[in-house]
């Protein structure tokens, strides 16, 4: 899965484990955190877009062996039903405009339970 955004504080969280510089930082958490492309951060820094990369790419290595319990958004692939498929778009949507996160965190453990009580159904 291709990690797309982090909060705030996962993401200091994670960089706290890796060995990245203050300025490796800035420019992982503005890709990460602030939603800009590897592009932008390159020439805001004088970097090459590869050492953003690099950047981006220590804290996607630290976010694989982490626990599981972020609330990082990541991009995936799936073939779905069409009617499902909008249905998690509109979810999708709702949790990113939330900002209340109780009320993110209660919607997500609604589906997650859905999920896994629909997947005993099928076995």
């Amino acid at each position: 899965m291709k990690l797309v955004r982090l909060s705030p504080q996962d993401f200091s969280r994670l960089a706290e484990q890796t060995k990245l510089g203050e300025a490796a930082r800035a420019m992982a958490r503005a890709v990460l955190v602030d939603g800009r492309t590897q592009t932008e951060v390159a020439s805001d820094y004088g970097m090459t877009k590869q050492r953003v990369g690099l950047a981006v790419g220590a804290i996607h290595r630290v976010y694989e062996q982490s626990d599981g319990k972020s609330m990082a958004w990541v991009s995936v692939a799936l073939d779905l039903p069409d009617f499902l498929s909008h249905q998690l778009a509109d979810l999708m949507e709702s949790l990113k405009t939330c900002e209340d996160e109780k009320k993110r965190q209660k919607a997500l453990s609604v589906v997650s339970h859905s999920i896994a009580s629909a997947k005993l159904s099928l076995e």
